[in-house]
């Protein structure tokens, strides 16, 4: 059985939830230890109990340690990973699309397709937004061939949750690795202002407070304001860059006395940081990627402006369960270069 210490590199979610998935795509036991244990709750909380227990649905996994809190557990595949319909509730505010990466994976290698619910938290601070996974992390994979689906019902913001993921998978198709080192021509630029409960003039000071930002530095933004239903009051500003063939976003969540423009001025700076950087994908997108390139086969390569504990720590877990091998090129004043070589296809 293999061993992973949960508290290697960044010691969060991110360890489990990679482990989990490459464990179910290459049969391999695994005991995860330490889980989480430099955080202030250390050990695994709903949202991670949660992507355990969906995992070990999947394939039928034989499990030990999973409660709330604990920092062990084992996860033993009993089988391929199995496609069919599937429902998991986080029961608080943990995030949903995390959940949802846990296992997007596996299903998109099984025989036939599947439909996923997840319920929880779909717009939570320190995680992708519904957005997010919707503009730039599925059609990017997708083109690697993890092809999904992703409908946002119900939005789910902290600390209420209760959002409704909707995800659908195709059977599998072949898998391609992917080159994204250089960002190409910027093809769109789109700025989601999601409000739920709130009066009309906040969305429509997030959607002033963008244009503003944008004419600023010589940009062009279509808005889309999404008024969406909910268990509470939340808002956000997610700024999504669509290049040929680069992928980017730039989120910020609501909080109660905050103000709008302030949520969308906390989106867009980080924009113009990544743009003057030259990579093609944003710092998250770029340790999102570890796993489907890893499986890919061949060659994949990515830029991103700068090397992450998170990037550096799915690398890692990724050569414990794959025969990868990978490079990291860092230059002052260039964006990082990521390559993976994998024969795994």
């Amino acid at each position: 059985m293999l061993q992973i210490d949960g508290s290697y590199g960044e010691g969060g979610g991110q360890i489990i939830r990679t482990s989990l998935s490459l464990s179910i795509l290459t049969s391999q036991p695994v005991e995860i230890v330490n889980i989480r244990a430099r955080r202030s709750k250390p050990g695994l909380q709903p949202q991670h109990l949660t992507a355990v227990r969906a995992a070990a649905a999947i394939c039928g996994a034989r499990l030990e340690g999973d409660a709330t809190g604990s920092s062990r557990i084992v996860f033993a595949p009993q089988a391929p990973p199995q496609p069919g319909t599937y429902h998991f509730d986080i029961g608080t505010a943990g995030s949903g699309p995390l959940v949802a990466q846990t296992i997007l994976a596996p299903l998109a290698r099984s025989a036939a397709a599947s439909r996923v619910t997840i319920v929880g938290g779909t717009h939570v601070p320190h995680s992708p937004p519904a957005e997010y996974l919707e503009t730039v992390y599925l059609p990017t994979i997708g083109r690697a061939g993890f092809v999904a689906h992703l409908e946002t019902p119900l939005y789910g913001f902290f600390p209420r949750g209760g959002g409704r993921l909707e995800i659908q998978i195709p059977a599998q198709s072949e898998l391609s690795p992917l080159d994204l080192t250089e960002r190409g021509k910027l093809t769109r630029l789109k700025a989601f202002v999601v409000t739920s409960q709130l009066p009309d003039h906040v969305a429509q000071r997030g959607q002033s407070t963008v244009e503003k930002l944008m004419r600023a530095v010589g940009r062009s933004v279509e808005v889309e304001r999404r008024d969406r239903p909910s268990h509470g009051p939340g808002a956000a500003v997610i700024l999504c860059v669509e290049c040929d063939p680069g992928r980017a976003a730039f989120t910020a969540i609501g909080a109660r006395g905050k103000p709008m423009d302030q949520v969308a001025e906390e989106a867009c700076a980080p924009f113009m940081e990544w743009w003057r950087s030259g990579a093609a994908c944003d710092e998250h997108l770029a340790d999102q990627l570890v796993l489907p390139l890893a499986l890919a086969g061949a060659e994949s390569r990515w830029t991103t402006p700068r090397v992450t504990d998170h990037l550096r720590t799915s690398l890692w877990v990724a050569q414990r369960f794959l025969s990868i091998d990978f490079s990291i090129q860092e230059e002052p004043g260039r964006p990082a270069r990521i390559t993976i070589r994998s024969p795994v296809a």
